[in-house]
């Protein structure tokens, strides 16, 4: 039996994938995914020995203060308990991946029965940015087997310190759905992908994003705009929160919506994300993981710094740095900037395609999540 712990919605994206492939592979496999934060979809062959209920930040306990006090008064401390229960009581698991940072090393360690092998798999940290603690470092040689880092350059750093060290790309660019649905209105059209983001953030940041479509439609005319929802962003809230804004929705069915303010539309869907950025030319983000995901596909993205997203100023940098000139960051929220920049892109095809060559050098990683399952499967049966 092989088991998959994570601890961050980017990271139970990547131990969804991860354990589909591991079952379709191998048929004969047992897989059983134990995610404390996030969404689940998983192949109905993968046993789900966690369900997570997201309480609190949603797992940036240590972004800010606020967020640290929003996941002590939610409850959402306690559901690490109720989690170390829940894959403390599984046995004969053989191979543990440990999808997320050396806190969820250390409790797969400390509490996993039989002393399984243990495979650990770090997405957050890169020796480009935050680099890894010395204590960091020191968990990661005892606790785990192997590790396989999010980019080159910090497996390079780590094979020099004598840590077996796998590359295979970053598993969250190969973490993208596609069910080849075309949400474009125009395809003739220059196409904005807006990402407001996974948590109770989204309501408010996605207003922001609408003001900046109103301001390029000003100044540029018409474009496709599409916006990719998370499965936890509730429906009605989202139409009660953009309606205060002059927006209204309508071709309204169970998975997708069209917003619109006079002449503009807005085309809104879950579980759309792929489909919407394989078509997509520009992405305005407010989102994590699927910033980076934009830039490993060669897409240019567009950020801005704002304390209603809940990120750190200390997490805007690292984007930056490790999203290099394919991001555009901006200090503050500003309509105009924020708009003339995206013209400037829809505008310029070579610097769109400059930039979407930076993305997929700087974040790659299409075919690492059945690299990945192989290497682990070879593990098991070795």
């Amino acid at each position: 039996m092989i088991s998959i712990l994570s601890n961050g919605f980017g990271e139970t994206v990547i131990a969804n994938k991860i354990a589909n492939k591991l079952v379709q592979l191998d048929t004969s496999l047992k897989v059983v995914i134990f995610p404390l934060i996030g969404n689940l979809r998983v192949d109905n062959r993968v046993i789900v020995g966690f369900n997570p209920r997201n309480l609190g930040s949603g797992g940036r306990t240590l972004h800010s203060v606020e967020s640290f006090l929003k996941d002590v008064t939610s409850g959402a401390l306690f559901e690490v308990v109720r989690f170390v229960r829940s894959f403390r009581s599984y046995r004969g698991i053989k191979l543990a991946l440990v999808v997320g940072d050396p806190f969820l090393l250390i409790l797969a360690k400390a509490f996993l029965r039989d002393a399984p092998r243990i495979v650990f798999n770090s997405v957050y940290k890169s020796e480009l940015v935050e680099k890894h603690m010395w204590f960091e470092k020191m968990l990661i040689k005892k606790c785990a087997e192997y590790f396989i880092p999010r980019d080159r350059y910090t497996y390079e750093c780590f094979r020099k310190l004598g840590i077996r060290t796998v590359y295979f790309g970053n598993p969250m660019v190969d973490s993208v759905d596609f069910f080849g649905v075309d949400y474009r209105l125009d395809p003739n059209l220059k196409t904005l992908l807006l990402l407001p983001g996974s948590r109770e953030t989204t309501y408010r940041m996605l207003v922001k994003l609408l003001y900046v479509v109103e301001s390029v439609f000003e100044k540029f005319g018409f474009f496709n705009v599409l916006c990719s929802l998370s499965s936890g962003i509730s429906v009605e809230k989202l139409v009660s929160t953009i309606s205060q804004h002059g927006w209204r929705v309508e071709e309204k069915t169970s998975c997708s919506m069209i917003a619109t303010k006079g002449i503009i539309k807005v085309v809104l869907a879950y579980n759309s994300f792929g489909d919407m950025l394989v078509n997509s030319d520009v992405v305005l983000s407010c989102a994590g993981t699927a910033t980076e995901q934009s830039a490993g596909y060669g897409k240019p993205t567009i950020m801005f710094v704002d304390r209603d997203a809940g990120w750190s100023n200390r997490w805007y940098r690292r984007q930056k740095i490790l999203l290099g000139d394919n991001l555009k960051l901006f200090d503050k929220f500003g309509v105009t900037e924020i708009s003339d920049e995206i013209i400037l892109l829809f505008n310029n095809s070579d610097e769109r395609k400059r930039r979407g060559d930076i993305g997929k050098k700087m974040v790659e990683g299409v075919g690492s999540v059945e690299k990945i399952a192989g290497f682990l499967i070879n593990l098991l049966y070795d």
